[in-house]
């Protein structure tokens, strides 16, 4: 099912770049850093508000969606504990509800917080498909939400990070992590640290 509505595309400067967000008056439809940042020239700027880049829309109700995803990752990027207690934007649902990749978002999203990790094993026993690693591999590389459905917390079973963004962006997944809290050392979730 497709969204009937008209989707409008912002920027947003962030502490990891430049990102997009696509939002109909429903909510957001996808939330990503632009494809142009990678591990040779990712710089990310700890403190950098998330502000959005030009206009801002004319329908009062993509705006409030549009500020309301601001909102949520300025608190996440400035105290990632206080997003476990906020209401998270709106999201389009005009999606196939109920699919295989989205109960795996869903349960992700619901089920590990910042500072936690999950194997895609894990998750795959989670929405009750336990065998489905690779399946739970494919969901996280079509995840269409960054940071609001947190594929950078699925690591592999032996601790190490795997593939970010189809391998193009590991050093955001560590660095997200690291955000978090987790101690990453050598490509492998060590140990938690304070946050």
């Amino acid at each position: 099912m497709v969204c009937e509505k008209a989707v409008e595309v912002f920027s947003l400067i962030s502490p990891i770049g430049e990102m997009i967000m696509k939002i109909c008056p429903q909510g957001l439809h996808s939330l990503s850093q632009c494809d142009q940042i990678c591990d040779t020239n990712f710089h990310p700027q700890g403190g950098q508000d998330v502000v959005l880049i030009g206009k801002e829309s004319g329908n009062d109700n993509v705006q409030k969606h549009v500020e309301d995803c601001i909102g949520w990752l300025n608190a996440y990027f400035t105290d990632v504990r206080r997003v476990t207690y906020m209401h998270m934007p709106d999201i389009c649902v005009a999606r196939d509800m109920g699919s295989f990749q989205e109960r795996v978002w869903f349960a992700l999203a619901k089920n590990i917080g910042p500072g936690q990790t999950v194997s895609y094993g894990e998750l795959a026993k989670m929405v009750n498909s336990p065998g489905a690693s690779q399946a739970v591999g494919n969901a996280m590389a079509a995840n269409p939400l960054q940071i609001l459905v947190p594929c950078h917390r699925v690591i592999r079973s032996d601790g190490s990070l795997g593939q970010y963004a189809r391998g193009k962006k590991n050093s955001v997944k560590n660095w997200l992590l690291e955000h978090e809290g987790l101690n990453i050392v050598k490509n492998k979730v060590a140990t938690l640290k304070s946050i």
